[in-house]
């Protein structure tokens, strides 16, 4: 048994060397341990504090780029639109622009083609004023077996032309309907003819003989006359201004032309109107086959028109400027 004791206890000293008994710790050991332990949760507090405030830190400086990164995400959509905003300004300027370039354009193919119809408009007048001349040079008027008017100086006389047809003033003489000239005798001799008819041909403009206003429009014939058949038939009274001042005219058997209207101040040669058609259907063929000249009825008065008060009107045809 000793021997096995001895056995055991040189086997297991070694480890009991080596371990202590904390069941018979003294006060110093015991205090020396509570002062590492408290050391090193001490120093585990503070290893925890430290984490911490780094992940505070950490934490700040994120919160800090981040908002870094959104002003400058910030700053980067406000310059954006700023772009956006001013190249919209500038594509709309330079519409605008372009717009003012093509209306620039347009205004001035515009003036060219006013310009353009200005001149073929002055060609045509000077072509129809020439070939009026010419056909004055060439003709003299027609004259009604009753009547003397004078021969010379249509080309230059101080009242213009009427018509178109002829010399302006060629006369309708005597057809199915009786005579066109001054005082021709109407309705079986009861009355006389108040003016002067002049040639013409429907639809061909008509000249004013002087520098006038056109006073009046209206209708010759009040509806119920030959069946109404002729109230489409228009009359114009003419007033005569400046040197023409107290001449004053009726014009029968036209229509105002376009552009023209009551009150206008119109020039001597103007062609203020377009002479109607009398032969259909206000005056048919007569029975023998015949039939009404087409003509401008003419009447002259003195400063005013009254009726039955007017003027032999074949003294102005040929007629100088007064002295």
């Amino acid at each position: 048994m000793i021997r096995l004791k001895s056995l055991l206890l040189e086997q297991y000293r070694p480890e009991m060397e080596n371990t202590r008994d904390t069941r018979f710790k003294s006060d110093d050991e015991i205090a020396a341990e509570k002062k590492a332990e408290l050391e090193k949760a001490k120093r585990d507090l503070k290893r925890l504090e430290a984490k911490r405030k780094k992940l505070e830190q950490e934490k700040a400086e994120a919160k800090r780029l981040e908002k870094v990164r959104l002003e400058k995400e910030i700053q980067k959509n406000k310059e954006l639109e700023a772009q956006k905003k001013k190249d919209k300004q500038n594509l709309e300027k330079e519409i605008e622009t372009e717009r003012e370039n093509q209306r620039d354009i347009w205004s001035k193919e515009d003036e060219l083609k006013k310009k353009k119809e200005d001149e073929l408009k002055k060609k045509k007048e000077d072509e129809l004023k020439k070939k009026k001349e010419d056909e004055l040079k060439k003709k003299k008027p027609g004259y009604p077996p009753d009547e003397d008017l004078p021969t010379a100086g249509l080309d230059d006389n101080w009242f213009g032309p009427i018509s178109a047809t002829g010399n302006g003033y060629e006369l309708r003489g005597t057809d199915c309907y009786g005579g066109g000239h001054y005082h021709a005798r109407r309705s079986g001799g009861t009355r006389k003819h108040a003016g002067l008819d002049i040639k013409s041909k429907a639809g061909d403009p008509v000249f004013s003989p002087m520098d006038c206003k056109i006073k009046r429009v209206y209708r010759i014939y009040q509806p119920g006359y030959k069946q109404d058949k002729c109230k489409y038939l228009i009359g114009v009274l003419l007033e005569g201004t400046g040197e023409y001042l107290g001449y004053v005219f009726r014009i029968f058997y036209v229509k105002l032309a376009s552009g023209y209207k009551v009150g206008q101040q119109i020039k001597k040669g103007d062609a203020f109107a377009i002479m109607q058609d009398l032969e259909n259907p206000c005056y048919p063929p007569c029975s023998n086959g015949s039939r009404m000249t087409n003509h401008i009825h003419w009447e002259y008065y003195k400063d005013k028109y009254v009726k039955k008060k007017d003027i032999n009107p074949v003294p102005l045809i040929g007629m100088k400027k007064p002295n």
